[in-house]
């Protein structure tokens, strides 16, 4: 049997207004998981830190390059959401132009400044486990 052939077809306004508030709610949701990340993360390995702030400097060194290490799979997983917070955006940009609408979405280029930081505390972490592991062990 021979594979039928469509014409592709422009798609009525109402289904791209439906489209557009996806879109537009699919774009804030990874921007604001960008910040929520960042702020579950340094929740988390400040709870790590302070719990073994009394205790030995091996602890404390493990610590925080166990929550470097975590810092970095922190990082890959919102570059991956900030990859799909411009393509999202990409996508209201050109459903708003279907719309004949005044582009309203921006995503900038590059890394946000959650991401930025995230990285800035990755290095301290991982600075500072392996300065105190090697005051610790040497």
């Amino acid at each position: 049997m021979a594979k039928r052939q469509t014409v592709p077809r422009a798609p009525d306004p109402e289904s791209l207004r439906v489209q557009l508030v996806e879109l537009n709610n699919r774009s804030r949701w990874y921007s604001s998981e960008l910040w929520r990340v960042l702020f579950t993360f340094l929740g988390l390995s400040g709870g790590g830190i302070l719990s073994v702030a009394d205790n030995s400097k091996f602890h404390l060194g493990t610590v925080l390059l166990a929550s470097g290490l975590l810092g970095l799979f922190v990082l890959w997983h919102t570059c991956k959401v900030r990859k799909h917070e411009i393509e999202a955006v990409g996508h209201l940009q050109d459903t708003e132009a279907l719309l004949n609408l005044a582009a309203t979405a921006r995503a900038g280029e590059g890394f946000s400044v959650f991401q930025i930081a995230t990285i800035i505390i990755v290095v301290i972490y991982l600075c500072s486990g392996m300065y105190i592991m090697s005051s610790a062990i040497g």
